[in-house]
């Protein structure tokens, strides 16, 4: 994103150099499940300061129950060094890394961006609110069973016109974090009784994800106010290999006796 001056710290002198940061990713791709490393440089300006606790952290932002954007915190990254100080006129760089949890949100999917807000947020103090932070907005890749899924899906006409994320926990589901993504697919030749527009979310873990369908309700941010869902799981090892469009149809299927 470049460097961003520090005006959060104290800094005596009109024609003083603010100290900068900037947060760089190095990981070339961006997936959830796998690991993301990246470098943080910091300038100490024309007087340096002090790093008391560097901090980043992946956010995004869900909707809440009410409908009002909430920042949830979906994982945190390892610097190699918390506390520091930079010398005057000098720039120190602190490489990271971690994992994207497989539960991550996705910003693209097949290249196109989805209008999700998943951001990391490097901070110099360890309080939350700390005024001294750099923001950087995160373009994570929609993995290969989401593709797969999505691409059967529009085989049977529906296609992906938007995603939304919301701050819950899926019902008796073995989710690790209260935070899901919705994915919006719709089929403009049908009527508003024959499903013209759905909600696919995917429940991702190691081995593959559960897969969840129901009728559209982007006006309801709770998951027990939202229509009646049915679900298919699908495996990693089954992209390119496995029939997902007959899961579909059972899916579409099940969800027409629901409201029959």
């Amino acid at each position: 994103m470049g460097f961003r001056r520090l005006f959060g710290l104290e800094n005596n002198g009109r024609d003083q150099e603010p100290p900068e940061i900037d947060t760089q990713i190095t990981t070339v791709a961006l997936l959830p499940g796998h690991t993301v490393e990246g470098i943080v440089l910091l300038r100490g300006g024309s007087q340096g300061f002090k790093v008391d606790h560097l901090n980043l952290d992946v956010v995004a932002k869900g909707y809440y129950y009410n409908g009002t954007l909430n920042d949830d915190e979906v994982t945190g990254l390892s610097p190699r060094r918390h506390s520091l100080s930079v010398a005057p006129g000098a720039e120190v760089q602190v490489p990271f890394s971690g994992r994207l949890p497989w539960e991550c949100p996705v910003t693209e999917l097949g290249g196109r961006a989805l209008g999700v807000d998943v951001s990391l947020t490097t901070r110099l103090q360890w309080e939350s609110e700390s005024p001294v932070r750099d923001l950087d907005f995160l373009h994570i890749a929609a993995p290969p069973l989401y593709e797969a899924v999505l691409d059967a899906f529009a085989q049977e006409g529906y296609h992906v016109d938007g995603s939304q994320l919301l701050d819950e926990y899926i019902p008796d589901a073995e989710a690790r974090r209260g935070l899901y993504q919705v994915f919006f697919v719709s089929d403009p030749t049908r009527g508003t009784d024959r499903f013209a527009e759905l909600e696919v979310v995917f429940l991702q873990n190691v081995i593959g994800a559960m897969v969840y369908v129901r009728r559209a309700a982007r006006s309801s941010f709770q998951w027990s106010e939202k229509p009646p869902v049915r679900s298919f799981p699908a495996a990693h090892h089954e992209v390119g290999q496995a029939d997902l469009g007959e899961r579909v149809r059972s899916a579409l299927a099940a969800l027409a006796l629901l409201d029959g």
